[in-house]
């Protein structure tokens, strides 16, 4: 079979009519992740493009043009909106579209008005160069910290096709073309054939994309707990064993409160499970108000226990802390359905001597915290007050 630009051209259809049923099979295992389904359309619609141009010579030469410029321009707009949406920015609406409506202006311009395969060419070089720059600088920009390496990876497949096309714009195209792309020349060949090989590094990034952002959701439910959305008992221990060695060479001190729900038991029981969940999401909430440096961890500990661990801050801080939150969950009950269900906690304290590790702190704040309930509970109690008696 001759390498000519017939054979790429139905090559490359095959090719991204490929692509675009693989990416339409893992939409229907994925199907919760929105930016797949507006890249599964773009390839769609990129893929409706490539048909017409492989059937450019046994279809009308205005309409077949036309149809495949729309195409290429919907598929464009949707791999935009899809960047975005993966991480989570929102585009103005109007700014892809006028872009768009642009390119598809002047290519029917230039194709009825007054034809030139040589300017269409360098039209759509020039909203390829934008659209996939937009992107890549989207993906730079805004990639979240857990998702550089993935972003990055794909911000350089973009700006490669933006540079492939920036580089098109300065080819030249064959004397006797005509209006026939098929007939442009070696070098306008040479970058259609370039720019499959891209798409087809487009579409790795994309799924090393969706890979990384599973692997790291996976991690987060793995630290999470599902009812409250704090840490949970795992991710605590881990986070503030390296926490508190980091404050340990600052030096700093850093304080642990260990929180009980009093009465939790009778909670449940009086107004049944639902509502102590809907009691431990709403300690949770409170706890997240009255702690909210970035740098202090929140965690469920357990059954209705709860750990904030608080860098930076010495006894009386901690103190101070904590009656904020006995206060806030006092003046805040939890609202039930249309019940008010009246919330109050113990809650046990440890300062860091430079000792012990995170364990022996929650052990003393235990201990601090089973003395604050048997004292008659909704008060605070320092391990410090304890070994003084």
């Amino acid at each position: 079979m001759p390498l000519d630009f017939p054979t790429i051209a139905v090559l490359g259809f095959l090719l991204c009519l490929g692509i675009a049923m693989g990416f339409s099979l893992l939409l229907l295992v994925l199907r919760r992740q929105p930016a797949l389904r507006l890249w599964t359309a773009s390839l769609w619609m990129l893929s409706v493009s490539l048909t017409l141009v492989a059937l450019r010579p046994y279809l009308p030469q205005v309409a077949g043009i036309l149809v495949g410029n729309v195409a290429v321009a919907l598929s464009g707009v949707l791999m935009l909106y899809g960047v975005a949406r993966h991480l989570g920015r929102r585009l103005p609406g109007w700014q892809p579209l006028a872009l768009a409506t642009t390119y598809l202006g002047a290519i029917a311009f230039f194709l009825v008005v007054h034809p030139s395969l040589v300017i269409r060419l360098n039209v759509f070089s020039v909203f390829a160069v934008l659209l996939n720059a937009w992107m890549a600088w989207l993906l730079l920009r805004h990639a979240p910290p857990a998702q550089r390496t993935s972003c990055r990876l794909a911000a350089a497949v973009f700006a490669a096709q933006a540079l492939l096309y920036l580089v098109r714009l300065f080819l030249p195209v064959a004397p006797d073309a005509g209006e026939d792309i098929m007939r442009a020349g070696s070098p306008v060949f040479a970058t259609y054939l370039a720019g499959l090989i891209l798409e087809l590094a487009r579409c790795f990034a994309l799924v090393l994309l969706l890979v990384e952002r599973m692997l790291v959701d996976l991690q987060r439910l793995a630290r999470t707990d599902v009812l409250t959305g704090l840490l949970n008992r795992g991710a605590v221990l881990a986070d503030g064993a390296n926490l508190l060695q980091v404050v340990r060479r600052t030096p700093r001190p850093l304080a642990l409160l260990l929180l009980d729900v009093d009465h939790f038991k009778q909670i449940n029981d009086r107004w049944g499970h639902l509502a102590g969940d809907a009691v431990l999401r709403h300690v949770a909430d409170v706890l997240a108000g009255c702690v909210a440096d970035r740098e202090h961890l929140l965690g469920r500990y357990g059954g209705e226990e709860f750990v904030v661990v608080l860098p930076g801050a010495d006894a009386a801080q901690a103190l101070q802390c904590a009656d904020r939150i006995r206060r806030s969950l006092r003046e805040s009950p939890a609202r039930v359905e249309s019940l008010l269900v009246p919330v109050t906690a113990s809650i046990g304290l440890a300062i860091d001597a430079g000792r012990d590790d995170i364990a022996r702190l929650l052990g003393d704040a235990d201990t601090a915290l089973y003395r604050a309930k048997a004292e008659g509970r909704d008060r605070t109690i320092s391990a410090a007050a304890i070994l003084v008696d």
